[in-house]
């Protein structure tokens, strides 16, 4: 009787929307590039409290910088971006209501912190090629968060959450409201989300992390070829190039060896079990990574305003306005000095080492130290974000529409880096002499006038360098940037004519888009005077200038069910920098009965080069460098710059899917799409070394980067950004979903999302071609799973629901270039990872539910696979979760 009524009811009229992969306005519209889609259902289920958060989960993505992946990151520590396919966050666009969103670096990537939560009503997701449809960037795909513009009432949330450990510790207070106003003429939207996350600052508060597994060369390896490893796992990994004590590296002579304790002695130095490399297992050295965070505490606060009011009968104006603000503190690493010269006659020296000084005639010794007291040096940072849009749009006597819109963006970024070690100063103060006046310890700089400011320092012995001196040395890093967007453009939309088949519809329009960079840095970043970081000065602006059409036409539309579109688009696109460049999209849906469709794409898609690949100024290093012509080893300027000269990166994107919908099990629907994305002159830098081997090979590009003297020494190498690498990703992605209405009026609903990665062929120098797929580790940046996938299910009553959600990990190795000669097998293979997060919700009154859940129900542990730096990681963050099991509880009210 209920499916009687329903049908006898008025039919509702459907809203024409924009589904993200396409411009066109047509109710009922289904675009052939693939789109995912989440609702704001889904981000209550888990209990996110960002959007980052749930769209990561989504086995396309990559967890590649997150507040637990960019713990080593001393720029961009904290930030949220979304790498589609692995290809980097810059290579997929992301827009807001359907408008590109302004920048947040200079790289061209947009920060999802800054995105308030509770006003999203869903996200959507184009797993295909979209520059056509968009613009630059869409090359792996497009994702577009939509706000709740339709909001009647005061929706707000509270929630708490602390791990099982008992930290990272978060709250969040968020609100959204929305009404009719002007006898509903116009509508109102004002949200706003607070957010404040405590991380875990300290690598040690968790066992697999306190174990210190590393990897370190192998002692046993005896050469290629000879059936042992050249590297293995191991626990208790430390450090063996340094201590916080200070120490000297064995040579075999009486000042070798030497570890200096607090009291002013020198010891023999302890030795590890196993010394391999820079690393070692046991003995006396430095855990380097307990001062990095795992988790970096994050603070987030957002509001939105939007206004929409119908001025006429076929004219409305809107207006969209937001302000974000991020801010990060996360530990990086403490300073290190790597063979600090030591003068005889530094009256810090031990008494027994100055005497062996003495004996032997040796001037000098070389230091090896961390600097656990000068604090580690730390990334600060903090975002700030203000979007406008103002805008009308309308609709024609016969039914076209049209809609031109100003957006306003701008970001600020400032970053410091506290504690951060400045190398000259420390040479001065090392250099310590006896006052012939005072008898007091001072710096020879003193003394010749060269410096009258420096402070001496005692390195020998953990706790021994003062304050005043630990004051000289350290300073703080600083970095102040400014982006800035503007935008003007105007679209119309509608049906060109009545075609065979049904109405052929098109949309087309106009963009201008500016967009700006200028960054400021202090003194000593700009001439690179600090260990870590020494960001540089930046200044640029391009403006792009863009037409754009789609057009959609039936080509077969039978009273059997069968049907056949085709959907175009075009894109003229005017870099100020880059010059013209034409995209394109052709696509088709076939529909050979009523369950089945059949989807196909190929587009040309781009990413312009960005400010910071244009623009970067020149930071001068040395390096030495093996010179193939004269076979010599040349101390050489290294001159890293951008390049004026960079073109557009190219793709061409091709998909294939199915859609099955069938009758014969009612809500049920599977889809499966293969995708194949190859990228052609990819943005790249290569090592100096390279582009000399390169101009050795007789390749006159790479010579034309070189400089010589007249004996063929090589006086500087100018490394630059330039258009030569290849990228070429394939894969399936599938879904499927079931939604069961049960007898007693419950709902019980099924979803899997899945993707297969089979080919991740990544040549950075345009010629060595290696496929990553499958590549779980650390070290190759270009590595990702080949199977992820998110399962979930849920009951659901109007009183009380569960949910279950499961996240699977696929296995793969720690690095797919190494075969046993390299690590072992037992060591390479990486195991899959499955975590299970409950949720579940009760209705207390029609206004008012509680909900609490589970992330990481069984507290699995990551795997081992770590992170080859001076600041080893156990594990690698961004495929794995490092929090452990998690609890939340939280309180809806709908008004």
């Amino acid at each position: 009787m209920a499916q009687e009524s329903a049908s006898q009811a008025e039919v509702p009229e459907f809203e024409e929307i924009v589904v993200s992969s396409s411009r066109i306005k047509k109710s009922g519209f289904e675009a052939p590039t693939p789109v995912t889609v989440l609702g704001s259902e889904d981000m209550q289920s888990r209990g996110v409290t960002n959007v980052a958060d749930i769209v990561n989960e989504l086995p396309g993505f990559s967890g590649t910088v997150t507040p637990t992946a960019t713990v080593l990151n001393s720029r961009g520590s904290a930030t949220n971006v979304l790498d589609l396919r692995g290809l980097g966050g810059n290579r997929n666009l992301v827009l807001v209501n359907g408008r590109r969103h302004v920048p947040t670096d200079e790289f061209g990537v947009v920060d999802i912190n800054i995105v308030p939560t509770l006003a999203v009503s869903r996200i959507e997701v184009v797993t295909g090629g979209a520059s056509a449809a968009w613009g630059s960037d869409a090359i792996s795909g497009v994702v577009d968060i939509v706000y709740d513009n339709q909001l009647e009432g005061l929706k707000v949330e509270a929630q708490y959450g602390i791990s099982d450990e008992g930290d990272n510790e978060n709250y969040r207070a968020s609100m959204a409201f929305g009404a009719d106003v002007a006898d509903g003429r116009g509508h109102v939207l004002i949200a706003a989300d607070y957010n404040d996350n405590s991380g875990i600052p300290d690598s040690r508060a968790r066992a697999w992390s306190a174990e210190h597994w590393g990897i370190i060369a192998n002692p046993d390896d005896t050469g290629p070829n000879d059936g042992i490893p050249a590297s293995m796992f191991a626990p208790d990994v430390k450090l063996f190039l340094a201590s916080p004590n200070g120490v000297t590296l064995p040579d075999g002579s009486a000042l070798g060896n030497l570890e200096f304790l607090p009291d002013g002695t020198a010891v023999q130095r302890e030795l590890g079990d196993v010394i391999g490399g820079v690393f070692m297992t046991g003995g006396s050295g430095t855990y380097h990574g307990d001062a990095t965070a795992l988790s970096i505490p994050l603070e987030r606060k957002n509001i939105l305003a939007a206004f929409n009011y119908e001025l006429t009968d076929g004219i409305d104006f809107y207006f969209e306005g937001s302000a974000g603000q991020s801010a990060s503190e996360g530990a990086l690493i403490d300073s290190f000095i790597f063979g600090q010269t030591i003068r005889s006659g530094n009256p810090y020296l031990p008494t027994g080492v100055q005497d062996s000084m003495d004996a032997s005639g040796v001037d000098t010794l070389s230091l090896y130290r961390t600097n656990a007291e000068f604090g580690a040096i730390t990334s600060v940072s903090k975002t700030q974000n203000f979007r406008l849009v103002t805008g009308f749009e309308g609709a024609f006597s016969n039914d076209w529409t049209w809609d031109v819109y100003y957006q306003y963006g701008r970001v600020d970024f400032s970053n410091q880096q506290t504690n951060n070690l400045i190398p000259a100063n420390l040479q001065l103060a090392a250099d310590v002499v006896t006052d012939p006046a005072t008898g007091a310890p001072v710096c020879a700089s003193v003394l010749s006038g060269q410096n009258s400011n420096c402070v001496p320092i005692n390195l020998f012995g953990s706790g021994s360098p003062s304050q005043a001196a630990i004051d000289y040395v350290t300073g703080t890093s600083i970095s102040d940037t400014r982006l800035r967007q503007d935008v003007v453009a105007a679209t119309i939309n509608g049906d060109v004519f009545e075609g065979w088949a049904g109405p052929v519809s098109t949309a087309f329009g106009v963009e201008y888009r500016k967009e700006s960079l200028k960054r400021e840095v202090d003194d000593l970043s700009e001439q690179a005077q600090f260990l870590i970081t020494n960001a540089q000065p930046l200044e640029g602006s391009y403006d792009v200038k863009e037409a754009f059409g789609e057009v959609l036409m039936p080509l077969l539309n039978t009273d059997a069910g069968q049907s056949l579109s085709f959907n175009g688009a075009l894109r003229y696109t005017d870099y100020s920098t880059s010059g013209t460049v034409l995209t394109w999209k052709a696509g088709l849906t076939f529909d050979p009965f009523e369950q089945l469709r059949l989807r196909g794409t190929i587009s040309r898609d781009i990413r312009a080069p960005s400010i910071g690949e244009v623009f970067l100024k020149t930071l001068l290093l040395f390096e030495n460098i093996e010179n193939p012509f004269t076979g010599n080893v040349d101390f050489t300027k290294i001159l890293n710059t951008g390049n004026t000269d960079l073109q557009e990166e190219r793709a061409l994107t091709k998909t294939l899917g199915l859609v099955y919908s069938p009758n014969w099990l009612e809500g049920a629907r599977l889809s499966v799409d293969w995708y194949d994305i190859g990228i052609s002159d990819a943005i790249q830098s290569i090592s100096s070394r390279a582009i000399v081997e390169g101009c050795h090979g007789g390749d006159n590009e790479f010579c034309d980067l070189i400089s010589f003297e007249p004996d063929n020494t090589i006086a500087s190498v100018t490394n630059k950004l330039l258009n030569l690498g290849t990228y070429e990703v394939r894969g399936v992605d599938f879904e499927v979903q079931y939604g069961l209405p049960l007898a007693n009026g419950a709902d019980l609903n099924f979803k899997l999302l899945g993707s297969y990665v089979y080919e991740k062929n990544i040549a950075p120098d345009g010629a060595t071609e290696e496929n990553y797929a499958g590549d779980v580790g650390a070290a190759n940046v270009f590595g990702l799973p080949k199977w992820k996938m998110r399962g979930n299910i849920s009951y659901q009553t109007e009183k009380y629901g569960f949910f279950t959600n499961v996240r699977y990990v696929g296995a793969g190795k720690y690095n797919v270039l190494w075969g046993p000669e390299q690590l072992s097998d037992e060591d390479n293979n990486i195991g899959a990872e499955v975590y299970v997060d409950v949720s579940g919700r009760y209705k207390l009154r029609d206004e008012l539910e509680l909900y609490a859940g589970i992330n990481n129900l069984f507290d699995n542990n990551p795997p081992v696979a770590p992170l080859d730096f001076i600041s080893p990681q156990v594990t690698n963050p961004a495929h794995y979760d490092i929090v452990g099991r998690s609890f939340y509880m939280g309180v809806r009210a709908q008004f």
